[in-house]
């Protein structure tokens, strides 16, 4: 771990090779999808990705074929017609494989990378304490340093005084974004955390991990900073960093969660204080209107940005897109839409990715990461990501099955359960009394539990209990009540539950501020 960290930042991405290695890739990308076939997929007959081509009757020159007829978008939803996908509750070993006569199982090691070695192991937040595992190596996340170097020359904060405001183990996210910041160029200052490095109600070894964080870059001689608790309910340091930095240089730069950074926009805003110079890079959540136009009012520029585990950063916004588009980073994957019911009867366009660099953590072919939204390919955009050819544009995304509230993925069943059995059985009603509602209309994120009034008089104390219990039940929900924090983002409020258009009522709704006016043309 040592020796790999020290080469991240003793050898970052420049701006130079960043631009060409994007520029090459993007103008290949078709002879890069077939080259991984042949080095990730034909010689491995038990990979998924195998198997499914060879339920649908392709062999390598049929593969070819469509691709030199269809182009590589067109090839891979002709391939996704043909059955060559991977449902999201198949990758995560829900259910079976099912294509015709052809019937097996999955789970999510079977698409790991199998000639690129891990050089650690991580898990991404699950249901259970378990996770979902994930293999990581220093040579993807030195890759991911090519958009580091790109996003942070275009927003103007090369070299500047940078931060990370990610959480400790068990999320994985702090530790990799302090590396990818470090192999674009812009080594971290100082790295905050949204919970202690001693949380208590996860399992010891990760405790530990934290604990030990520290003496890792002692050893490695990096110069990384070590993490620092800084809850999102008092983000006074953060500011307070902020504005030294600002002190010192033109430009601040800080990559967090997007609840988090909203929270400190808000409490400088309150206090009169102007934040104009610092350039925001919020992610891992939906980065939604609210949040974007209350991160504006402090003076911070915005690049909001699109992640999901391992594969890190898929999609980065620019000034020339609306709010809630964003740039998809075409070198290292390729996306396409599959309709299908989301599990509630609602149909949606969900994200099938696939993979092009052969460095990538998993062999995608197709596979679902439990998201949906609008893709759109071929669009140009007169910003710096555009020029260099970056064309396929994702935006309005959200999740399936996983709720992911004020920056932590939970489980769409926890809200459900509550909903459904927990609440109606501990104050009484039934199913359709109670709906958890996300609240982004002012920009600070806000969990509303609603309970129909004619429930009548109930313990909104014994409520809340319950909430925070059940949530608490694993890993990832005491993560994210340690996130969210003790002053309240969990809030009780006496009204109907909102009903969707097609009449469905979900257990968790998000409310945002609403897309603006078009202007008429």
């Amino acid at each position: 771990m040592a020796r790999g960290l020290r080469r991240i930042t003793a050898d970052p991405v420049t701006l130079g090779e960043a631009n060409r290695t994007v520029l090459e890739e993007v103008a290949q990308r078709a002879d890069r999808f077939l080259a991984s076939l042949d080095a990730l997929v034909w010689p491995y007959p038990g990979s998924p990705a195998a198997r499914l081509l060879a339920a649908a009757g392709l062999e390598a020159g049929d593969v070819r074929a469509i691709v030199d007829e269809r182009g590589l978008v067109g090839g891979l939803e002709h391939l996704r017609d043909l059955g060559v996908y991977v449902a999201y509750e198949e990758a995560q070993g829900r259910r079976p494989v099912v294509r015709g006569s052809t019937r097996f199982d999955v789970d999510p090691s079977s698409f790991f990378n199998p000639i690129v070695p891990a050089d650690y192991l991580a898990t991404t937040g699950g249901s259970r304490s378990a996770g979902t595992p994930v293999e990581l190596s220093f040579r993807w996340q030195r890759r991911q340093g090519v958009q580091r170097a790109i996003q942070h020359d275009m927003a103007g904060t090369k070299g500047a005084p940078t931060a990370v405001w990610l959480p400790v183990f068990p999320s994985a996210a702090g530790f990799g974004a302090v590396m990818k910041q470090s192999a674009g160029g812009n080594r971290p200052e100082r790295w905050f955390s949204q919970v202690p490095t001693d949380l208590g109600g996860i399992e010891g070894h990760k405790q530990l991990a934290n604990k030990a964080i520290p003496a890792l870059h002692a050893l490695a001689r990096t110069g990384l900073p070590s993490p620092e608790h800084v809850a999102t309910s008092d983000p006074a340091p953060v500011v307070e960093w902020m504005l030294d930095g600002l002190r010192r240089s033109e430009r601040v730069a800080i990559a967090g969660y997007a609840s988090s950074i909203t929270a400190a926009a808000r409490w400088a805003s309150d206090r009169g204080i102007d934040l104009r110079g610092v350039v925001a890079f919020p992610a891992s959540e939906p980065v939604t209107r609210g949040k974007l136009a209350a991160i504006r009012a402090s003076g911070m520029a915005a690049f909001p940005a699109y992640a999901f585990v391992p594969e890190g950063t898929t999609a980065i916004g620019c000034p020339s897109l609306d709010d809630e588009q964003y740039h998809v980073w075409d070198q290292d994957l390729a996306v396409v839409a599959r309709r299908r019911d989301r599990g509630d009867g609602s149909e949606v366009d969900a994200f099938c990715w696939t993979s092009l660099a052969i460095e990538a953590p998993r062999v995608l072919l197709n596979v679902e990461n439990d998201d949906f939204g609008r893709v759109d390919h071929e669009i140009d955009c007169d910003c710096p990501l555009g020029q260099l050819g970056l064309t396929t544009r994702v935006s309005d995304i959200r999740g399936m099955s996983k709720v992911v509230a004020a920056g932590i993925s939970i489980e769409g069943s926890t809200f459900d359960r509550l909903c459904e059995e927990l609440l109606p059985n501990r104050l009484g009603g039934g199913a359709g009394d109670y709906q958890f509602v996300e609240d982004d209309t002012t920009g600070r994120t806000v969990i509303e539990l609603r309970i129909r009034p004619r429930i009548g008089v109930i313990d909104q104390d014994a409520a809340l209990e319950l909430v925070r219990r059940t949530i608490e039940a694993d890993e990832q929900g005491v993560l994210a009540s340690s996130v969210w924090g003790a002053d309240g983002h969990v809030r009780i409020v006496r009204t109907d539950p909102i009903v969707t258009r097609a009449g469905k009522q979900l257990a968790y709704e998000r409310l945002q501020a609403s897309r603006p006016t078009p202007r008429p043309t």
